[in-house]
């Protein structure tokens, strides 16, 4: 009897719990309404005219955002194609050959799975992987075993070109001490590199300024 009176009253003080989380959920939205209907008042419109305004401008700043992290490591990477003497440093400002920009600018050893002095093929290889690299599994997926391993493997391995990409501009660009860690940090927070390369845009490749194509590679 007396289990039965305590479960009751644990029973008891849940509703109340649950009552006072869904008093504190009505209290939240009554207030967030009460700020819309300030501002609706202050301003001297409708609430809807002035949700549609805060949606436009969110989007603007949304918009420009995008812009900026496009635009900041494409100047960035303008200006280190110009200091290290390549041919083509416009590539920069074009979203698909920027990524392959980033491959070859390095006149290093691509070393990753195994060692190849051919950067452009390899960034090729990474274009190809990020934007057809599902629809081939998909296309594969004729074959269980071999779509499900390759769809396991897809996310790894563009994940494990990415950051020696990175590594090897890092290295090229900034310093050797800092290229692991940075590198590796910059595959979970991709603004750290972008912040990088706008630090490291005036200064000479480790080959010296406009010598790129003065070490010798297997890309050209």
């Amino acid at each position: 009897m007396y289990n039965l009176l305590l479960n009751g009253s644990e029973v008891v003080d849940t509703l109340y719990n649950v009552e006072d989380g869904l008093n504190s959920l009505n209290n939240s939205a009554f207030s967030l309404y009460g700020i819309f209907l300030a501002l609706s008042g202050m301003l001297g419109i409708g609430i809807s005219a002035l949700i549609a305004i805060i949606s436009i401008i969110t989007s603007v700043f949304g918009i420009l955002f995008a812009i900026l992290e496009y635009l900041v490591p494409a100047i960035a990477l303008f200006k280190m194609a110009k200091k290290a003497g390549y041919k083509y440093p416009w590539l920069a400002f074009i979203p698909v050959a920027q990524t392959y920009l980033e491959f070859v600018l390095p006149r290093r050893e691509f070393n990753l799975f195994f060692k190849t002095k051919k950067r452009n093929v390899m960034g090729i290889v990474f274009l190809i992987m990020t934007y057809l690299g599902s629809t081939i599994i998909v296309m594969l997926n004729v074959l269980p075993a071999i779509g499900q391993l390759l769809d396991i493997a897809l996310p790894i391995v563009l994940m494990a070109f990415a950051w020696r990409k990175r590594y090897d501009m890092i290295h090229t660009f900034r310093d050797k001490e800092l290229a692991l860690p940075i590198s590796i940090i910059s595959i979970f927070i991709p603004a750290v590199y972008s912040i990088v390369l706008i630090f490291s845009m005036n200064r000479d490749p480790e080959y010296g300024a406009g010598n790129y194509y003065n070490v010798y590679m297997e890309d050209y």
